[in-house]
């Protein structure tokens, strides 16, 4: 026990925990909670850090300052602006914006909940937000042929399943298992196989169809001829351009070339790492759980994800993972 108890004072300060946000205010933390996160961290005089300002502290000294955090928001949310850009400007703190270019929006026609470029060009010029990468797109793609569900008329407003479908997907089309674009290699299903896939579905009796030994049978017969299989280089291709658009409109509208990716749908891929560092990217951001060290893993960096977080629970998380034994415990029991 008091070996235990000596190596906790020792680690104490020592770990660097991140935290995940998406929304502030409705849908999310309130933003009052948010503001007694603030007060936390500045009651226990922790430093706030941007992704930019670790790599610079890594680069000239190897390490990141002690009592040291990441506040983080993924995707670039409207109220990410509203409300938690002023309280962070109120408690002099800075945080990192991962962020979605295909969906920035136009502040005097928002039809969704996104952020303006005027905006995001606000939050970066004033230097309380750091705005890094999280792909252009943030879609998915199908990973491998084992049989899930069909189309339905609910998801023909879906996004994500219209993306896998070039925008043309039908009720009855196959569904797939499916990842982040970024996490593997893919599995395209053109539009004459999907209406293959449709009309041999559509004949099946109520019974059938709720037999997935047949209906996979036939995707591992049948249709599997018609189906592309991505190699590793033509999925290259692919994440490397979605990257470099993601890359070139935040360098176009804050003047800073990002160097950090953040995993889409927390999908990772070691496999996808080195593609990704051929474009420059110096750190990976991740939704594990638990805390960082001082000495910054730059392809595996945990986050504490915080959608609804009451500020008890949140500076419980903040006393555990600024000390590096106690974060590695909680990352085990996680």
């Amino acid at each position: 026990m008091y070996v235990f108890l000596i190596a906790c004072v020792y680690y104490n300060k020592k770990g660097n925990p991140w935290f995940l946000y998406h929304h502030i205010g409705e849908g999310g933390v309130p933003t009052d909670w948010f503001e007694e996160h603030l007060k936390n961290i500045w009651f226990l005089n922790m430093k706030t850090l941007t992704n930019k300002e670790m790599l610079e502290s890594l680069d000239k000294h190897g390490k990141l300052p002690k009592n040291s955090l990441a506040l983080t928001f993924d995707d670039g949310y409207y109220d990410n602006y509203r409300h938690a850009f002023p309280l962070l400007k109120k408690y002099k703190m800075k945080a990192t914006l991962y962020l979605n270019t295909a969906y920035v929006e136009n502040e005097e026609n928002r039809a969704f909940t996104y952020l303006s470029w005027k905006e995001i060009e606000e939050m970066s010029s004033s230097g309380v937000f750091d705005i890094q990468l999280h792909s252009h797109k943030h879609m998915p793609i199908f990973v491998n042929t084992s049989f899930d569900r069909v189309v339905t008329s609910d998801d023909l407003l879906d996004r994500d399943i219209q993306h896998l479908y070039g925008g043309a997907a039908k009720i009855g089309f196959p569904i797939f298992g499916k990842r982040g674009e970024f996490s593997s290699t893919g599995v395209i299903v053109p539009l004459e196989a999907a209406e293959k896939f449709k009309n041999f579905y559509e004949n099946l009796s109520d019974e059938e169809k709720g037999n997935k030994k047949l209906i996979q049978d036939f995707i591992n017969g049948e249709l599997h001829k018609d189906l592309i299989f991505e190699t590793l280089e033509t999925a290259k291709t692919r994440v490397l351009n979605d990257l470099n658009k993601n890359i070139s409109l935040i360098e176009k509208h804050t003047g800073q070339k990002p160097e950090f990716f953040c995993w889409p749908w927390g999908h990772k891929s070691p496999e996808f790492i080195a593609i990704l560092k051929s474009a420059g990217i110096a750190g990976f951001v991740t939704t594990r759980k638990g805390t960082n060290g001082l000495k910054l893993d730059l392809e595996n960096i945990r986050r504490v994800e915080l959608r609804v977080f009451s500020p008890l629970k949140f500076k419980l998380n903040l006393l555990i993972c600024r000390n590096y034994l106690l974060g590695k415990i909680y990352q085990v029991l996680s």
